[in-house]
């Protein structure tokens, strides 16, 4: 049998993994090859080992693995091995040494100061991930083969139950396809486009939607004005290409404030997005390994109930029972904080029999008007008296202070970080709902593409706290500017220009260079991966499509898979059979895709390996 593996990043890392230990238990006796294809070698695109170090992951080394445990609910065998920070503190330094990686120096002085509470290089995870491989393959039986190719699979067809993969020169016969493809590029929008051409008419730079590690900034001057459109995380790494990889330096004053000294090689750079403000910093993380707040509204019964009895949720009840989750952690949090009267774990009860709103209960345990939840200060959180630059500039360097502070009180202290960390503990569950299609596509759409998808992110998807501090030292040093919000872009005379459309005084700042600071919205419709678009040509893939009661059809860019083995669906409905895809392509057909596996929480990139293995294992008997 030949297993393709598309794609060498931690998902197929994973499924290659399952499939060594199913063989192993199972004592699987059949010849097998395995072919992985990935231009970027192991580990894939986004987490090259030669990156710039300056680049960091969003999750804590100690809260990261690719190894299944015993919280994982899959059919196969779980084999234990360590996190992230487990590897790089006990066998990371050998394998550094041993492998003379590009930026070796960097990267052992790295794990000579990681703790559990670190977030590690981007780098430091590729070489972790080149070390698992090099562990599963040690331990692959005697009847595995295992090749790796550099070539880019641009074509796959289906012929007398077999896949051929087509290269631009060679052709590969497999019996089943595990396809991770990862970030991927767009085709340039018609906004991109005439950016670039004014750029380049103009003598201007113009930074399209790109991949950060991937862009080189290197020719922006001292002297340039940089106006980045968007502050989630792609903006943070722009931010730390153009300034601490430039030699400017963070550091604690004598009352320990961030503090940036410049190094002079820095350009001006100005900054925004619509709602004008950054991903809420991420909380200090007070947890252990598995340990998470209970669900009692959004629970895991109540959702597989729904799933069993194949019975819809409404939009409105979702998001309802969403919020009353995340408030009851907040007024849990919040009574052990600041109410010592109150007995928490009878509060908790009585919190979580209230389907209908806790105001009853606040009123009854005097909770002041206060300290209740506001959704509306959540998602935005500017108030009404800020209406013009000044005010902004004053607003915004408060409101930094204050998610620092706040995130640092930790996710078992601070009521608004609990509360955050209670959303993300959500996702299995709002992943389940969504690819069990238990919402009608009209509400999939209004109340999750249109709303809480943006508001996720804003609450739940941000950067470690030190990268919000890093933007208040980098505007307090002058190098910054957050222009407010409703941004607006514009090409003026020879420079581009931004402005707040929301401020009343639109105060203009120029730039000679614009770059885009998001990453690609995955979609098969404007992609540039030549093997999405011919999957679709040769009708073995489908775009995955919701039919609205207007009668109009909303095509979401996600290819359609099977809901219980991330099949491929074609224009007709049939079923790729072994043609595996998962990941950033199926994003919107699953929810919040991207991400690494977490250890001791049933992980479903975990789980989704193991059940490919499977799959391919009993389709070969």
């Amino acid at each position: 049998m030949k297993v393709a593996l598309i794609g060498a990043g931690p998902r197929n890392l994973m499924a290659f993994e399952r499939l060594v230990y199913w063989a192993l238990d199972r004592k699987w006796a059949d010849e097998v090859k395995i072919l992985i294809f990935d231009p970027f070698g192991i580990g894939g695109r986004v987490w090259n080992p030669n990156q710039n170090h300056e680049l960091k992951m969003n999750s804590l080394a100690s809260k990261i693995t690719l190894f299944t445990d015993d919280s994982i609910q899959m059919e196969g065998n779980p084999h234990l091995g360590p996190t992230l920070f487990e590897w790089a503190t006990t066998l990371g330094k050998d394998f550094i040494e041993n492998n003379n990686f590009k930026r070796q120096k960097l990267l052992l002085e790295e794990i000579d100061h990681l703790t559990k509470y670190s977030y590690s290089s981007r780098a430091l995870f590729g070489i972790y991930q080149q070390w698992f491989f090099q562990h599963v393959e040690k331990r692959m039986p005697s009847n595995f083969s295992i090749e790796i190719h550099s070539n880019l699979i641009h074509n796959v067809k289906f012929d007398n139950e077999k896949y051929i993969l087509l290269t631009d020169e060679l052709a590969y016969q497999v019996d089943a396809i595990s396809a991770a493809l990862g970030e991927g590029m767009d085709e340039p929008s018609d906004a991109e486009k005439e950016a670039q051409a004014f750029a380049e008419a103009h003598h201007l730079k113009y930074v399209p939607v790109r991949y950060p590690a991937e862009v080189d900034v290197d020719d922006i001057a001292p002297t340039d004005q940089v106006i980045i459109r968007g502050l989630g995380l792609s903006f943070i790494d722009y931010l730390s290409e153009l300034t601490e990889r430039r030699g400017g330096v963070f550091q604690r004053d004598e009352r320990g404030s961030l503090i940036y000294t410049r190094s002079g090689d820095e350009p001006t750079i100005y900054a925004s997005s619509r709602r004008g403000l950054p991903y809420h910093a991420r909380g200090l993380d007070q947890k252990k390994i598995g340990e998470t707040y209970p669900r009692y509204f959004l629970s895991d019964a109540y959702v597989n109930n729904l799933v069993l009895k194949n019975q819809s949720i409404t939009g409105s009840e979702f998001i309802k029972r969403i919020t009353l989750d995340v408030e009851l952690t907040y007024y849990v949090t919040l009574a052990k904080l600041l109410y010592p009267d109150i007995n928490p774990v009878e509060f908790e009860k009585e919190l979580a029999t209230a389907s209908n709103g806790f105001k009853k209960i606040l009123d009854k345990y005097n909770i002041s008007a206060k300290d209740r939840v506001d959704w509306s200060a959540w998602e935005n959180p500017i108030p009404t008296s800020v209406t013009d630059t000044a005010s902004f500039t004053t607003f915004i360097k408060t409101y930094l202070q204050q998610d620092i502070d706040i995130a640092n009180e930790g996710n078992k202290v601070s009521p608004f970080t609990s509360a955050v960390e209670k959303l993300r503990e959500l996702r299995s569950n709002i992943r389940k709902i969504v690819t069990y299609e238990l919402l009608s596509d009209d509400d999939y759409v209004k109340y999750i593409l249109k709303y809480f998808n943006a508001l996720n992110s804003f609450l739940a998807v941000g950067p470690p706290a030190f990268r919000i501090e890093q933007i208040l030292a980098l505007i307090k040093a002058g190098v910054l500017t957050l222009t407010g919000p409703g941004m607006v872009v514009e090409n003026e005379d020879d420079h581009f220009v931004t402005y707040s459309s929301v401020l009343s005084d639109h105060q203009r700042y120029s730039g000679n260079v614009l770059i885009e600071g998001r990453l690609p919205q995955p979609s098969a419709e404007t992609t540039q991966n030549p093997l999405i678009k011919n999957l679709l040509a040769n009708k073995m893939a489908r775009i995955y499509s919701l039919y609205l009661s207007d009668g109009t059809l909303f095509k979401t860019g996600a290819l359609d898979v099977t809901t219980e083995t991330a099949e491929l669906v074609t224009p007709n409905g049939k079923i790729m059979p072994n043609f595996f895809l998962w990941g950033l392509p199926t994003e919107k057909r699953h929810w919040l895709t991207n991400g690494a596996p977490i250890p001791g929480v049933n992980d479903v990139r975990l789980r989704m390996a193991d059940m490919i293995a499977a799959r391919i294992v009993k389709s070969a008997k």
